[in-house]
């Protein structure tokens, strides 16, 4: 038994020394690897920054490329502020690459630069600050030149502009695929809520689904949803969208459109499908892109609205506050006072009507001024309204106006809730002033025949002598029917026949007015509608078959410059760009407005010189 328990004692001593051994080498591995991590994390983050060439024209884009190696997500820089370059579009694209086992993160930002004038332009350094650290990019100079140093595609020879969408990643380069892709575009529509009671606010909002680089989206007008009161939304200037999954594919979605819904009926309230005209980007191997019109429907929906509680019958349905309060607290008997009501909260803020304040024997009441302020913010209709209620008092002294109540059901609580005011306290002081004695003669006194001198005498009687029916004026108010009459016949059957119905006065009429709603344009994304309005009614073209190529095909045949056709081209991408990217110019305020200003000049100019020659 010793012998044995000597043999396990030195055996286990033996075990120890293995492990502590093993312990050992793990440790010395782990700093190592560590270490080597370290020093690999440490070089791993790299910012560069390339260009497509150093020369071009003022016919080409530039593609300004910025690629961040090691960062997880980086935030996209604003380039554009760029002096002698305008942005015409950017894409995004990130990808994974293996070398000897080592994988590497890199997100490229492809900018997509248009000359604006000749000459030789500094791009300077892209600084970007990464966890306490600075990187930088190195700068480069592009010399502009006239006309296109590329090689011409096609018979116009001008770059197609790339589109605010990309690829079934969303973010690759929209020159990179080289075959048309299939259209997956859908809209689903959804609601906050299915089952609701009647006057309760729902939120139904229409989401895109789409695979396709979508470059407009519109609401068919004059569409109505049966048994609602509908309060749309205000449409975004521009739509940010985000990745989801929808029956095991990859979609962008955007929220194109939100309305919040009062229905004022009960039962199963249908929402039919809402329709939207869609711009869907055309072949990206084309030098322009040709808008593809899609139509589409949202799904039809069910609403179960339910009959309000009989408490709870004709009252606003949501979630209010009530207060009331007076613009003074002492005032002279003579003076009017304001009491001024408010109702605040959610829900149909427009239908929603303040208590009223009766006369008393203290007070009397005038008619009130009412104001409402509907709010759009959040998720839901919002708001308040005020009634500013004048209001006479009979006695001094002071003077006690009860308490006013406001009753609404709330469909959170499930119950009738009454909002209750404080009574308000006015002093009221001095004395009521007497009005002023009017002396008036009874009608039985004023007409006595043979016994009215008196009352002759004390009147004033006027001159006899100038007769209205013998004056000149007299005779012109006679002549102003004839007057009238011939201008009305000269307008009719003159003017509107012959003068206004002319295609001179209409050409001019159409040009006057496209260059009043470009003078009022505030922002870029206004541009590209007029433009597309006016080439309606100067060509006959349908909107849908309003494109870059129609355009170039258009302003060609009737031998416009080859410079004003492209500068025109430009300008209504540049606003299609702007109205629907996700990523709005947020650069320098100052240079944006000087910039659209420019730009507004140019193209008003351009549409005096080809206004003459289309017929």
């Amino acid at each position: 038994m010793k012998k044995t328990g000597k043999h396990y004692s030195q055996t286990m001593n033996t075990t120890r020394k293995s492990h502590r051994v093993i312990v050992f080498l793990l440790a010395v591995v782990m700093v190592s690897f560590s270490s080597t991590a370290a020093a690999q994390n440490s070089g791993d983050v790299e910012i560069k920054a390339s260009i497509s060439a150093e020369k071009i024209g003022l016919d080409d884009v530039l593609t300004y490329t910025l690629t961040f190696k090691g960062i997880n997500n980086p935030n996209q820089p604003n380039l554009s502020g760029l002096t002698g370059f305008s942005v015409e579009s950017t894409s995004r694209s990130t990808e994974f690459r293996f070398v000897n086992g080592v994988s590497s993160y890199y997100t490229n930002f492809i900018y997509y630069l248009n000359p604006l004038q000749e000459g030789t332009f500094k791009l300077p350094p892209v600084t970007y600050s990464y966890q306490g650290r600075d990187y930088s990019t190195r700068s480069f100079q592009v010399q502009v030149v006239k006309g296109s140093v590329a090689p011409h595609r096609g018979q116009t020879g001008r770059r197609r502009m790339p589109s605010i969408f990309d690829d079934e990643d969303f973010f690759s380069s929209p020159f990179s695929r080289q075959r048309k892709e299939p259209i997956d575009v859908r809209l689903l529509p959804q609601v906050s809520k299915s089952s609701v009671v009647k006057g309760e606010q729902v939120i139904l909002k229409i989401m895109l689904y789409t695979r396709n680089r979508i470059r407009a989206v519109n609401m068919a007008p004059d569409q109505s949803i049966p048994g609602f009161w509908m309060e749309w939304f205000p449409v975004s200037n521009s739509i940010q969208g985000e990745t989801r999954s929808y029956n095991d594919k990859v979609y962008q979605v955007y929220e194109v459109r939100k309305v919040a819904l009062f229905p004022n009926k009960s039962g199963k309230l249908k929402v039919p499908p809402l329709k939207f005209d869609l711009g869907l980007a055309g072949d990206t191997l084309s030098f322009f892109t040709t808008n593809q019109r899609l139509e589409r429907a949202s799904k039809e929906m069910t609403i179960d609205v339910r009959e309000l509680p009989p408490a709870a019958s004709n009252l606003p349905v949501g979630s209010f506050n009530f207060k009331a309060n007076a613009l003074k607290n002492n005032i002279d008997i003579n003076d009017i006072l304001t009491i001024k009501l408010t109702v605040s909260g959610s829900g149909n803020i427009k239908t929603l009507v303040p208590p009223t304040l009766e006369d008393s024997a203290y007070i009397k009441v005038y008619p009130a001024k009412i104001s409402r302020d509907v709010s759009f913010k959040g998720e839901g209709v919002s708001g308040s309204v005020e009634a500013e209620i004048p209001v006479s008092f009979k006695k001094s002294g002071l003077i006690s106006l009860p308490a006013l109540t406001f009753k609404y059901y709330d469909p959170a609580q499930d119950k009738v809730i009454a909002a209750a005011s404080k009574p308000l306290n006015i002093n009221v002081t001095g004395a009521k002033e007497k009005q002023a004695r009017v002396e008036s003669i009874a009608s039985t006194e004023i007409i006595k025949q043979g016994e009215d001198i008196d009352f002759i005498k004390k009147g004033a009687v006027s001159h006899q002598g100038n007769l209205l029916h013998e004056s000149n004026f007299f005779i012109l108010l006679l002549l102003l029917p004839f007057v009238l009459n011939l201008l009305i016949f000269l307008k009719v059957f003159v003017f509107d026949r012959f003068i206004s119905g002319s295609a001179l006065v209409k050409k001019r009429k159409l040009l006057n007015h496209t260059v009043k709603e470009l003078e009022n344009v505030k922002e870029p994304g206004q541009i590209s509608p007029i433009l597309e309005n006016y080439l309606k009614e100067k060509s006959g073209l349908g909107l849908s078959a309003i494109n870059n190529q129609s355009i170039d095909q258009l302003l060609t045949q009737y031998n416009t410059a080859d410079a004003d056709i492209k500068t025109f081209i430009r300008l209504k991408n540049e606003s299609d760009s702007f109205r629907f990217s996700p990523d709005k110019n947020t650069g320098n305020s100052g240079w944006a407005a000087k910039q659209l200003k420019h730009d507004l000049k140019v193209l008003v100019d351009i549409l005096k010189r080809i206004d003459n020659r289309i017929k």
